[in-house]
């Protein structure tokens, strides 16, 4: 006597329906590894976010410095400035006399300039220093035209 009801089959590993615990395994471990990818990836991209940020406040600092050392109306001889922001960035602005260069190229020369003009060039060189480095990181250069003090350059 057969007790089978019609349309199902007899044999019991044809009825299990599902995944096998080693598939279940496989699938995890692929899905694990796309997700250790993703997060390697934008971790790599927040690393250079960083990076481009703290380049862009090291070139604002140049600029901030140098346009504070351009303003700065008592400047008149060669110093030497340096100071520090509250992120670490250090700076340091090198004001020097301007020395024009020896070339055939150029149509004016320094002594061919009125001796009697109140007025010189000082070349303005402003470098910047990114936490923990030793070498500058950004430089920016520029020249300004001083008014000298007859009265001083006769004593």
């Amino acid at each position: 006597m057969n007790l089978e009801q019609p349309g199902k089959n007899s044999n019991p590993a044809e009825q299990q329906q599902g995944f096998t615990l080693l598939e279940v395994l496989v699938a995890l471990t692929v899905l694990a590894l796309g997700a250790a990818l993703v997060l390697s990836l934008i971790s790599g991209s927040l690393g250079n976010i960083r990076k481009v940020q703290l380049k862009s406040r090291t070139i604002e600092h140049a600029q901030t410095v140098m346009e504070t050392v351009l303003l700065d109306k008592s400047i008149e001889e060669p110093t030497t400035l340096t100071g520090d922001f509250e992120d670490g960035t250090r700076w340091s602005a090198r004001i020097e006399d301007y020395e024009f260069p020896e070339s055939d190229e150029l149509q004016l020369r320094p002594y061919d300039l009125p001796q009697n003009v109140p007025a010189k060039l000082l070349s303005y060189t402003v470098e910047t220093f990114g936490p923990g480095s030793g070498a500058p990181d950004y430089r920016l250069q520029t020249l300004k035209l001083v008014r000298t003090n007859p009265l001083r350059s006769a004593r």
